[in-house]
C-alpha cells in the first residue's frame, strides 16, 4: 500500500508544478472574455446578464463568470485569481474521481486514478489553469454523472442544472446519454426515465434554466428569444456541422488520436490491453469482481455515446470532451488494480531513462533562460534537474512494480509542466505583447481626464480587460448622444485625441467624441 510520506511529496510536488507562475501570464485565448463579463458583473452589479464592454453577452450562461467576480472581490482582479477557479475545479475532479473508486479498486488504485486525470497534459497543462470555462463545466457534469453511477439521480439532475448556467444545452447530452445508456447496459431503462428522482430532476433543469432566462427577458419576449436563440446557436455550431464531408475522414482519424495524446502520461498504461495475457486478467477481474464490473460498466456508458457526438462530425473538439478523461481515469484505475498483482513489465529502466533525459533537458533549460529569458526561470530548471536526479537513484527503491510506475508518472508529468514553464512560458511571456502595460498606460490617461462615461467600438479584448481593469469601471458602446471619452480604432469620430496606442491588430486612438 502506498505510504502516507510518498502522498504527501507527490500532493506538494503536483502543487508546485500547477501553481507556479499560475498568475504571470497575461490574459490570453478565452480569458479576457470571461474577465471582462465578471468585472463588469462587479461593477454594475448585475450578476444575471453578462456583458462584454457594454453589451450583452448571451453565449454562453453566466455560473463561471459569477465564480470569477467572487474570486475577484476576494483576492483582487488579477490572472492568479481568475486561473485558480478553473485549478480547484481540477483538483474537485480529481478528489471525486478518487472519492468513487477507492472502494472498488483499493485507496493505491484509486489514487493513480485521480492521478492520471491530474497530469494528464489537457488539465494540468491547459484548461486546468486557465481562466476558461471548460474545467468548471466539467467538474458540474463530471458531479452529475457520478451521481448516476451512485444512484444519486435528484442530485446529478441538480449538478446538471448548475452545468446548462455555465456552458448551455452540451450539459443536458453528458447527463442524459450517460443515464440512459447506463439504464440501457443494467436492462432498467423504464423503470430509471419514469423515476421521481429523474422526473423531478428534470422539472429542476428546466425551472432553474427558464427562470434565468425569464429574469433576464425582464417581461420581454424578444430579448427572451434572442438570449434562448444565442445559446441554441452557439451550442449547435460545434456538433451540427455534417455538412463538411470532406473534412469528415480526416477528423474521423485526428480526434482519437489527439484525445489519446493528451490524456498523456497516464494513457500509456492503456498500452498494457496489446498484450493477450494483461487481457486475459482484466477478463477475469470483470467477471469475478460484481463491483469492477459495475464501474466499467457505467464509465463505458458514458463515455462511448458522449464521445461519438464529436468524433463524428468535423467541428468536435477535444476540449470539448474534458469530462470524458476523468471517466476514462476510472478505467486506468482497473488497470492500475490488476498491476498491483500482475506486472509484466519491469518499470524501473524505462523511467531512470525518462528521467535522465528530463534532468538532460533541464540543463537546456536553464541555458534557455540565461540566453534569451534572462529571468529566473532557471531556478524552476534547477529545481527540476535535482528532482530528476533524486528520482533516478530513488525510483529502484519503490516497490513494487505499479507503486513505481504511480510514482514514476506523477513525477514525470510535474517535471514536464515546470520545465513547460520555464521554457516555452518563459518565452511567451517574455516576448508576447505587454497587453498589461499597455492597458494600464491607455486607463491611466483616460482617468487624468476625471471621466464618468467611457466608450469603445471594440477590438482586441485582451488589451480591454486591461483596460477595465486598471479604469476601475465598465466600458460602454458608442453613442451618437454622448460627448465623452472613447477608445476608438476609427480616429474620424474623435474631436480630440489625447493619445495613440499600435497594437499587431489594430491602431488604438484615445480621445473625446
Amino acid at each position: 500500500m502506498i505510504s502516507k510520506k510518498l502522498v504527501v511529496v507527490l500532493v506538494v510536488l503536483y502543487l508546485i508544478g500547477g501553481l507556479v507562475h499560475l498568475g504571470r501570464m497575461y490574459f490570453h485565448r478565452e480569458e479576457p472574455r470571461r474577465c471582462i463579463i465578471a468585472m463588469e458583473m462587479n461593477y454594475t452589479k448585475n450578476y444575471l446578464v453578462p456583458h462584454v464592454l457594454g453589451k450583452p453577452y448571451f453565449k454562453k450562461p453566466p455560473l463561471h463568470n459569477i465564480v470569477i467576480a467572487t474570486f475577484f472581490k476576494i483576492f483582487g482582479v488579477n490572472e492568479w485569481s481568475a486561473r485558480i477557479v478553473s485549478f480547484i475545479s481540477m483538483v474537485f475532479v480529481s478528489v471525486a474521481i478518487f472519492c468513487a473508486a477507492k472502494s472498488i479498486i483499493g485507496v493505491d488504485a484509486a489514487f493513480f486514478s485521480a492521478f492520471s486525470f491530474a497530469i494528464s497534459l489537457i488539465a494540468y497543462f491547459n484548461y486546468g489553469v486557465l481562466a476558461e470555462t471548460d474545467m468548471f463545466f466539467s467538474m458540474l457534469v463530471f458531479m452529475s454523472i457520478v451521481s448516476i453511477f451512485k444512484n444519486r439521480l435528484f442530485l446529478g439532475s441538480v449538478l446538471t442544472a448548475f452545468a446548462l448556467l455555465t456552458k448551455g444545452f452540451p450539459a443536458l447530452h453528458f447527463f442524459y446519454l450517460t443515464l440512459f445508456s447506463y439504464a440501457l447496459l443494467k436492462k432498467r431503462l423504464r423503470d430509471t426515465i419514469f423515476s421521481k428522482e429523474v422526473v423531478f430532476g428534470a422539472l429542476f433543469i428546466f425551472a432553474l434554466f427558464f427562470g434565468w432566462l425569464a429574469l433576464v427577458s425582464d417581461g420581454n419576449i424578444h430579448r427572451f428569444n434572442l438570449a434562448l436563440g444565442t445559446l441554441l446557436n452557439a451550442s449547435g455550431s460545434r456538433v451540427l456541422s455534417v455538412e463538411k464531408l470532406p473534412a469528415l475522414a480526416k477528423h474521423i482519424i485526428k480526434f482519437p488520436i489527439s484525445f489519446y495524446l493528451r490524456f498523456l502520461p497516464a494513457s500509456l498504461v492503456f498500452l498494457l490491453l496489446l498484450r493477450k495475457d494483461f487481457l486475459g486478467e482484466l477478463k477475469a477481474v470483470y467477471n469475478s469482481s460484481e463491483d469492477i464490473k459495475e464501474l466499467l460498466l457505467f464509465a463505458v456508458s458514458a463515455f462511448v455515446p458522449n464521445f461519438l457526438i464529436y468524433w463524428i462530425v468535423p467541428d468536435g473538439r477535444v476540449r470539448y470532451v474534458l469530462v470524458l478523461f476523468a471517466v476514462l481515469s476510472f478505467i486506468v484505475g482497473v488497470l492500475y488494480y490488476i498491476l498491483e498483482y500482475y506486472s509484466p513489465y519491469e518499470f524501473n529502466k524505462p523511467f531512470r531513462r525518462l528521467f535522465a533525459l528530463t534532468a538532460t533537458l533541464s540543463l537546456f533549460a536553464m541555458f534557455f533562460d540565461f540566453e534569451f529569458v534572462m529571468g529566473v526561470d532557471y531556478i524552476i530548471a534547477i529545481f527540476v534537474f535535482f528532482a530528476s536526479a533524486l528520482s533516478y537513484l530513488y525510483l529502484p527503491k519503490i516497490k513494487p512494480e505499479a507503486l513505481r510506475l504511480f510514482a514514476g508518472v506523477v513525477i514525470l508529468g510535474v517535471a514536464l509542466k515546470l520545465l513547460y514553464s520555464a521554457t516555452y512560458g518563459a518565452y511567451l511571456y517574455t516576448f508576447y505583447t505587454n497587453y498589461r502595460a499597455d492597458g494600464r498606460k491607455v486607463a491611466k490617461i483616460i482617468l487624468s481626464k476625471k471621466p464618468k462615461y467611457v466608450m469603445t467600438d471594440g477590438g482586441n479584448l485582451r488589451l480591454f480587460v486591461y483596460v477595465e481593469k486598471y479604469l476601475g469601471m465598465q466600458l460602454h458602446p458608442l453613442s451618437s448622444k454622448r460627448h465623452d471619452i472613447a477608445i476608438v480604432r476609427n480616429k474620424k469620430v474623435l474631436k480630440n485625441i489625447f493619445y495613440k496606442l499600435e497594437l499587431p491588430d489594430h491602431v488604438y486612438y484615445v480621445g473625446r467624441l
